[in-house]
């Protein structure tokens, strides 16, 4: 090696060096995943090495993990993938917070650190049993991100929060526009509703491909850090349940917009949209192996999974004018909760919650491949899954 090309090689490393340690350490506090080891992974419905985690509140984020009702939640550890450099703390006990041994029949909260030690994040981490809960009247929400989309959630009896509701306004929200999919009716068939409509990208959903975005509500998560490069594997659908649907009911408006369009911009000629709402009852785990396996349906076959066990959906639903909405002219749908051929209810399975159900509502029928009118507009209110007694 020549002396000259030797002194051009050790330049470039101090230079590279310097780089590095010139490099501002970094300033974000996020918890992305929660993780379990094997020890505690049982006490979860859903036995994914990771949860990625979805706070309610920018400042103080809520996380709520589901276990099962015969498990013991007093010496639970769970550890934290968090931003680069980042630190958690265990606020009750001052100790790190990773893989820190908890008793989890009350929650626990934490605080987030960043690397560079200027900025914080306040956390909270709950696990609960599963919701039970069939009536939703849309009453309690909150605005997020900086009062930018809203969050629903529910109470049950006990008056526990239940954050059983997702929206893709997070997706959504990396369009930079002002307004938002999914967003609260002040003037419900009672009290609150919801207001669904299918909304342009901008410039940004068409250069991902993705042109519009119907308005979306539904049981289960959102996530938003693969909503990009994996649209319909992003909505995580259901939560567990015990109980045999027989019926769903409720309200809506709907008003389609006025031009149908394919994933690719092209108008459809001749085909009005449609709204779609429904309640999907699944089977949550799947045996490989002798050993239990968590199975979560997602935009790619909520309605096609072969663990699918009953559905109940709209068929044909009605279109309004805009003198009808203003008036406020609700229609009641009850619809028959059917049983997919061949299948039929485990009575052990379901005692030990075995099945997911998720209630799914949307602007467009087909809003999750990107095809709808922009200005689909369904409006929804007081829904009620009534269930065998």
């Amino acid at each position: 090696m020549g002396i000259r090309t030797f002194f051009c090689m050790a330049l470039g490393a101090a230079t590279l060096a310097s780089c590095i340690q010139d490099e501002p350490l970094n300033a974000e506090a996020d918890i992305v995943a929660v993780t379990f080891d094997k020890d505690n992974r049982d006490v979860l419905f859903y036995t994914e090495d990771s949860v990625i985690t979805v706070g309610y509140k920018d400042e103080d984020r809520y996380i709520q993990i589901t276990y099962l009702p015969t498990s013991d939640i007093t010496n639970v550890a769970p550890r934290f993938i968090l931003s680069e450099g980042a630190t958690i703390t265990h606020d009750e006990s001052g100790l790190d917070g990773n893989g820190l041994a908890l008793d989890f029949t009350s929650a626990q909260h934490y605080t987030v650190t960043s690397e560079n030690g200027n900025y914080q994040k306040k956390y909270t981490l709950e696990l609960i049993p599963p919701a039970t809960i069939t009536r939703f009247d849309f009453e309690s929400f909150e605005m997020i991100a900086g009062g930018r989309y809203i969050n629903y959630y529910e109470y049950d009896e006990d008056g526990k929060r239940y954050n059983i509701w997702a929206t893709a306004n997070a997706g959504y929200a990396m369009c930079g526009l002002p307004y938002f999919p999914t967003q609260r009716y002040d003037r419900g068939q009672s009290g609150n509703g919801v207001r669904l409509r299918t909304e342009s990208t901008g410039g940004f959903g068409e250069m991902m491909g993705m042109r519009i975005a119907a308005g979306n509500l539904f049981f289960g998560q959102f996530d938003a850090v693969n909503a990009v490069s994996a649209p319909r594997a992003a909505t995580l659908f259901g939560i567990p349940f015990n109980s045999v649907p027989k019926t769903f009911t409720g309200y809506y408006m709907f008003k389609p917009g006025e031009t149908m369009t394919d994933a690719d911009g092209a108008v459809i000629s001749g085909r009005v949209d449609q709204p779609d709402f429904y309640v999907v009852m699944y089977e949550n785990s799947i045996i490989v192996d002798g050993k239990r396996q968590s199975v979560m349906l997602d935009g790619n076959n909520v309605l096609t999974h072969e663990n699918i066990v009953g559905l109940a959906r709209i068929q044909n639903p009605k279109v309004w004018t805009d003198e009808q909405i203003e008036a406020g002219e609700w229609e009641r749908f009850e619809i028959p909760f059917v049983f997919m051929p061949g299948k039929q209810i485990d009575e052990d399975k379901l005692a030990n919650y075995g099945y997911n159900i998720a209630i799914v509502l949307s602007s467009s029928i087909d809003g999750a491949y990107f095809v709808g009118a922009v200005g689909s507009t369904l409006y929804i209110d007081t829904l009620e899954i009534i269930c065998e007694e």
